[in-house]
């Protein structure tokens, strides 16, 4: 999900270094402005916050179902910015 929307804000010349900043970049530009669902901004956020819990946070357990609830999400971002990237490209 990192990747893809480092890639969609190329699209509009636009580089972060750091993972925050891609996270904010993107909600700016593309969920704020209406380009993208709100959905996909909170997924990547909310994937962004569980990544830090799961590196850093000693204990941290997540269930099957939970697991597989975010990467049906996962797969659902990268499946909605492909597309847009592929819009952009034709143009």
């Amino acid at each position: 999900m990192f990747f893809m929307a480092e890639a969609i804000l190329l699209t509009k010349g636009l580089k972060a270094s750091s993972h925050k900043g891609v996270i904010t970049l993107f909600g700016e530009h593309f969920v704020k402005a209406g380009i993208l669902r709100k959905e996909l901004g909170k997924v990547l956020n909310d994937s962004y916050d569980s990544r830090q819990i799961g590196d850093y946070a000693i204990g941290f357990k997540i269930t099957k179902e939970e697991a597989e609830s975010r990467l049906e999400k996962a797969r659902n971002f990268v499946t909605e910015v492909e597309q847009h990237l592929k819009e952009v490209i034709k143009k």
